[in-house]
C-alpha cells in the first residue's frame, strides 16, 4: 500500500510505501513555468496506484517537487531545492519515515539544468550525495538553450538563463566537463528528446552533447510538454522511468 504526503504550499507531493521501508527515492522535478504535479501528467497518481503491482516500481518511494518560476534566476537557485530534499531523505528526517540510501533524478526541461547544477557544484551537496545517486534522466533538456527563451524575459529573471548560448549555459557546460574530471561524478545521463519539441529543439541533441551525458539521446515523436505525460502504464515515460529505476 501507499500513502501519500502533500503540500501544496511547499510544492511537495511525496508518495511512500506502507507496509515496509525502503532506502530507494526517485524524485521528480519540473520545468520552465511548470508544476510539481501537472506537468507529469497522471504520472503521480500512476505511480501512488499502480507502483506495487509492477516489479522494479515497488522498490521506490517517489517525490515530486516544485520551485515558483518567478522566483529563481539561476540554476543554483534550483539546485537549493534538490539538495534540501536529499538532505531530508538522506537523513531520514521529517516527512520522511525513514533514511534513504539510493536517488534516481528525473527532471523535464529547465528542471533538468537544475539537477546539472546539483550534482557538479560539489562542494554545496549534502553528505555522500554522489554516492547515492543510481540513475539520472532528463526529458526535454534544453541542451542549447530554447529559442523561444526571450518571450519571457521580461517576466521571468531566469529566461535569460535559457537563452542559446547564454552566459549561464556555457558556464554550467564548463563546470559540468570540469566535474567529470574529478575522481567522484555520476552515472551517464540519459537524454530524451522530443522530436516535434518546439520548445527546446532535439536538433542540438544530435550536435552537442555535455560531459556524463551517454552517447545519443533518446528521440521520441512528442512535444515539450506530452513528453511527460504518460496516458497509461504501457507508455513510452513509464518505460524510460523503469530504465532509471533498473
Amino acid at each position: 500500500m501507499r500513502k501519500i504526503v502533500h503540500r501544496p504550499a511547499e510544492l511537495f507531493f511525496l508518495i511512500q510505501r506502507t507496509d515496509k521501508p525502503l532506502s530507494n527515492l526517485a524524485l521528480f522535478i519540473h520545468g520552465f513555468r511548470g508544476n510539481y504535479l501537472t506537468t507529469w501528467g497522471d504520472l503521480a497518481d500512476q505511480l501512488r496506484y499502480e507502483a506495487d503491482k509492477k516489479k522494479v516500481f515497488e522498490d521506490w518511494d517517489y517525490v515530486f517537487i516544485g520551485y515558483d518560476t518567478k522566483k529563481v534566476s539561476t540554476y543554483l537557485d534550483i539546485a537549493q531545492f534538490v539538495w534540501a530534499e536529499w538532505k531530508k531523505a538522506g537523513a531520514g528526517l521529517p516527512p520522511y519515515r525513514q533514511q534513504y540510501a539510493k536517488l534516481a533524478l528525473f527532471g523535464h526541461s529547465l528542471g533538468t539544468l537544475g539537477l546539472r547544477q546539483a550534482l557538479c557544484a560539489t562542494a554545496k551537496q549534502p553528505a555522500n550525495m554522489l554516492k547515492s545517486v543510481k540513475s539520472v534522466t532528463f526529458f526535454g533538456s534544453p541542451i542549447n538553450g530554447s529559442p523561444l527563451a526571450g518571450i519571457g524575459s521580461l517576466v521571468y529573471d531566469i529566461a535569460d538563463a535559457l537563452k542559446p548560448n547564454s552566459s549561464q549555459l556555457r558556464m554550467l557546460k564548463a563546470w559540468t566537463e570540469s566535474a567529470h574530471m574529478q575522481p567522484q561524478t555520476w552515472p551517464d545521463v540519459r537524454v530524451v528528446l522530443g522530436i516535434d519539441d518546439k520548445v527546446v529543439g532535439y536538433l542540438s541533441g544530435e550536435l552537442m552533447q555535455w560531459s556524463g551525458d551517454e552517447a545519443n539521446p533518446t528521440l521520441t515523436g512528442f512535444d515539450h510538454g506530452e513528453l511527460v505525460k504518460p496516458d497509461g502504464w504501457n507508455t513510452a515515460i513509464m518505460d524510460h522511468i523503469e530504465t532509471g529505476l533498473t
